[in-house]
């Protein structure tokens, strides 16, 4: 018998379910975390209720690609270029943290996905500098109630030494120890970066990862002037449906020919791929081969933690680049290429797919788990509803979000965290970024650049790595 039960009501409720649909002024049931019931009027009575008069019940977004740990740095690559961002800030920024800031920049980075509305999220956590590291990040995910999958980062932060410790090895270690149970963290593998290693290495990895059950994740196409490395991962057999990859945005046509014929998830990011001069985004591809798009935040050094902010650049994006031709011959464009339901099905349910929680998440559809956000209809900026997908997508911020759920547990509540100690988790927050900085400055000053001798052989050591 259920213990306890939740009744949502009064708001449209968009339940990303084909079968479903939007029900204007619905109800959504939960009983002990899952959702049993969802249309209007349920009759229902012995139930807590959650208001969501005026407002929308949706299922909580997605995120298939974030660096949870760079919560510290918040702001620090406001004016930063992707090679200034792998070269200075990741590689300094990584050696300076910690295992309490790893456990802390986790946690508050988890804790501001739910702010915005993200109850699930992959955390691409390349900040295992040691194992240590690697489980303060899962307590941080943990502590925090959020839904994640865990993915291990296999690399380094400093590329050119030899590896200090066995990822591979700590990989199998922190997944017997950790991900033994049925919570709500998953374990995934985040590989090494293309080119920096043997594609043989990225193969071992994705092989342990498919023994352990993981689902495995990596950057690719960011660099316009080295080769993706998509055809040499395609021809060593380590694409397929377990695999998502970040970014794609340099891949040639022979490229997305490959990944749509492995059936790998894409993520893109576009808040830090259009601010970092990643260049066009990979969605209009995604889209045209077949592929489901999906959405990152990536960089939250950068940009918001929200997912809804960047599907609407994305959403845009794809309209832009599918008028663009069109508008330059003199045409004009009489109807939008996307809607803003499709979007809604990139932040939701596509994302849920790529991290093979689709029967869990992405919807709310009776028998999954009550992961959902309600859009509180008490703010100026929501009302009135009158197009509740559309709504969700262009007129949706953090601020607007009243109430989230993650497995039937309220997380947040009257547009407040629940149960988080605000005042004193951002003093701590404060203390660490500023230790964090100063260590990143004495890396920095420290550091011997690249000789021009070795810049000059980087792309052949690149191609090397990629044939071998």
């Amino acid at each position: 018998m259920s213990t306890d039960r939740k009744l949502i009501r009064g708001g449209h409720v968009v339940t990303v379910d084909a079968k479903l649909g939007v029900i204007p002024d619905g109800e959504v049931l939960v009983e002990d975390g899952v959702i049993t019931a969802v249309g209007a009027n349920l009759g229902v009575s012995d139930a807590e209720i959650i208001d969501a008069v005026g407002g929308i019940i949706a299922p909580g977004t997605i995120d298939t690609h974030r660096h949870t740990w760079q919560a510290q740095l918040r702001g620090c690559c406001c004016d930063t270029s992707l090679q200034q961002y792998i070269s200075g800030f990741w590689a300094d920024a990584t050696p300076s943290y910690t295992v309490e800031d790893a456990k802390l920049g986790t946690l508050v980075g988890a804790l501001e996905a739910l702010d915005g509305g993200v109850t699930t999220l992959l955390d691409y956590a390349h900040i295992t500098n040691s194992p240590e590291h690697a489980d303060a990040a899962v307590d941080g995910l943990e502590e925090a109630g959020i839904r994640a999958v865990f993915a291990y980062g296999l690399g380094q932060a400093n590329i050119m030494a030899p590896p200090d410790f066995d990822r591979m090895a700590d990989l199998a270690r922190i997944a017997s120890e950790r991900f033994s149970g049925s919570g709500l963290l998953t374990l995934g593998a985040a590989l090494s970066e293309i080119g920096l290693s043997p594609i043989s290495i990225n193969k071992k990895q994705k092989q342990l990862a498919d023994e352990l059950g993981a689902v495995s994740t990596v950057h690719i196409g960011t660099s316009w002037s080295l080769p993706p490395g998509l055809a040499e991962l395609f021809h060593a057999g380590v694409l397929d449906s377990r695999l998502v990859l970040a970014h794609a945005n340099t891949f040639a046509e022979t490229d997305w020919k490959l990944a749509a014929e492995a059936g790998v998830k894409v993520s893109t990011t576009p808040e830090s791929e259009l601010a970092m001069g990643a260049g066009k985004l990979a969605i209009n591809s995604v889209l045209r081969h077949g592929l489901k798009p999906t959405i990152g935040a990536d960089v939250v050094a950068l940009n918001s933690g929200d997912i809804i902010t960047p599907t609407r650049q994305a959403l845009a994006y794809t309209r832009w680049a599918d008028a663009v031709g069109t508008n330059e011959q003199g045409g004009d464009i009489y109807v939008v290429s996307r809607t803003a339901h499709e979007a809604l099905e990139w932040a939701t349910i596509n994302g849920a797919d790529a991290l093979g929680l689709q029967d869990r998440v992405g919807s709310l559809t009776p028998g999954k788990q009550a992961d959902l956000i309600v859009v509180g209809g008490r703010h100026i900026g929501i009302r009135p509803v009158n197009d509740p997908v559309g709504q969700l997508i262009f007129h949706t911020s953090p601020g607007l979000i009243d109430t989230v759920l993650v497995a039937g547990k309220v997380v947040k509540r009257n547009g407040q965290l629940v149960g988080v100690d605000l005042p004193t988790l951002l003093a701590k927050t404060d203390e660490s970024a500023k230790a964090i900085k100063e260590r990143m400055a004495r890396i920095a000053a420290e550091k011997t650049p690249m000789s021009p001798e070795v810049m000059a052989n980087f792309p052949k050591w690149i191609a090397h790595n990629l044939a071998s």
